[in-house]
């Protein structure tokens, strides 16, 4: 996925109650590079109201999701995380006057935006998974996201994500654009985020939460090389030692994968691993060498794709 404006607003589910089975859609691949250095020109100018800036964008481009893809960068290039705060700004207006917030601020302040630019934006509460192992479970909702209605189909988003990162137990925030969390395909974003209204999930099968906390934990690169799915799908896998375990992923589009490498536990070795790649699918083998819970972290062409937690198989009673 480019970082110069380019990306690819994947192919997404859209959900509709009448239909039990979702239709798929394809979506070209759009150029916002001009959306994007038109908010980042916005950026180096006084705007003092949400309705100026709203007014701005409508003058300048005429499409929704033009206007939607400005707003979102704007917001992501403007906004930062409030790594201070106990009680962060959460109303638009004010986040928007502040310059800071945490993630209901960011979102509230897109759906301000969309509503003034007649998109239809609401905001989704939810789980993050963030620096968890499959199966630690987290007992109340920590994040929220947007949905965005575009042409009658709805597009999962995450401003905060986009806007940059944070480190040392989000104390330190970098700011740093990440196109991805743009528009995440519904199969890619439900492995960190689990909406407490799984009608958000917009998925034929839907996922609970146990199955949620269970999932393999990804990071950024395994969604900016379109992957969309593991197996196994069970972050959590019963191995005795010199037991060897077939892995898969599998890739939106066409990518040469140049290596495989995993690290066992805390040796921070990688270890290279046979694969094969057939298209768009990638198998490996893991040969267990100890009996022994450790965690597992798969690496594609030095980018740290997943991580599995090893454990030994329950003894029969």
């Amino acid at each position: 996925m480019s970082t110069a404006g380019r990306i690819i607003f994947f192919i997404l589910l859209f959900f509709s109650s009448a239909v039990s089975a979702q239709n798929r859609i394809h979506v070209p691949e759009l150029d916002y590079s001009a959306m994007d250095e038109f908010a980042l020109s916005l950026s180096a100018q006084h705007i003092d109201n949400i309705d100026t800036l709203a007014a701005r964008i409508m003058v300048e481009f005429d499409k929704p999701h033009f206007r939607l893809r400005v707003a979102f960068r704007w917001i992501a290039e403007n906004i930062m995380y409030d790594v201070k705060s106990k009680k962060p700004a959460t109303d638009a207006q004010e986040v928007f006057k502040l310059r800071k917030a945490k993630a209901e601020g960011y979102c509230n302040l897109l759906n301000v935006l969309c509503s003034k630019m007649e998109i239809q934006s609401e905001l989704v509460p939810g789980f993050l998974r963030k620096d968890l192992l499959p199966g630690k479970i987290l007992k109340n909702s920590n994040h929220c996201w947007n949905t965005v209605k575009l042409y009658d189909k709805w597009y999962l988003m995450d401003v905060m994500l986009a806007s940059g990162y944070t480190e040392s137990k989000d104390r330190v925030f970098t700011k740093r654009f990440n196109s991805m969390y743009y528009a995440l395909h519904p199969r890619q974003i439900i492995l960190t985020h689990l909406p407490l209204n799984s009608s958000r999930q917009y998925l034929d099968t839907l996922v609970d939460r146990k199955t949620f906390f269970n999932y393999p934990e990804v990071y950024d690169p395994f969604f900016e090389n379109g992957i969309y799915a593991l197996t196994p799908s069970d972050g959590i896998v019963p191995l005795k030692k010199g037991q060897l375990k077939k892995f898969y992923f599998k890739i939106m589009d066409s990518l040469l994968v140049g290596k495989i490498e995993i690290t066992e536990g805390k040796n921070p070795e990688r270890i290279p691993v046979t694969f094969r790649q057939n298209e768009q699918v990638i198998q490996y083998d893991y040969l267990c060498n100890s009996n022994k819970k450790k965690a597992i972290t798969i690496y594609m062409d030095g980018a740290m794709i997943a991580t599995y937690l090893i454990v030994p198989p329950k003894k029969k009673k």
